[in-house]
């Protein structure tokens, strides 16, 4: 589909928002839709993620790691979710991704995920 107009109806549980070459998106068409459980949205297609908040049924919410960011420091992740998804375009730095899946998982007061650095040589390269 070509809008979020168009996808837009009462029925609609899940919405997955993937590449898009245009300008970013608005939730408004779909802010009002009872039954929305799932939004999954690629980084970069919301024009403002702080339009989640008016998403009050979701379950399941995956974002990029600068969506994440934006609801986090506004203290607008919902608190309706079961699960959270970090979906990265690749050249995202991993120990960032790591430090926002850790900030989600301590509003459950769920374990975080641990670093281990290891240090050596490995020898010469052949």
């Amino acid at each position: 589909m070509r809008s979020l107009q168009a996808a837009a109806h009462p029925s609609l549980e899940v919405l997955t928002i993937g590449e898009w070459d245009d300008e970013p998106l608005s939730l408004a068409p779909v802010t009002r839709l009872p039954l929305l459980r799932t939004l999954t949205a690629y980084p970069g297609t919301l024009a403002d993620p702080l339009e989640i908040t008016k998403l009050t049924g979701l379950e399941f919410l995956g974002l990029g790691p600068q969506e994440w960011r934006v609801l986090l420091d506004a203290g607008a992740v919902p608190r309706s979710l079961s699960a959270a998804g970090i979906t990265v375009d690749g050249n995202q730095d991993t120990l960032s991704v790591v430090a926002i899946a850790n900030e989600l998982l301590a509003l459950w007061d769920r374990p975080q995920i641990s670093r281990t650095v290891i240090e050596g040589d490995l020898g010469p390269m052949t």
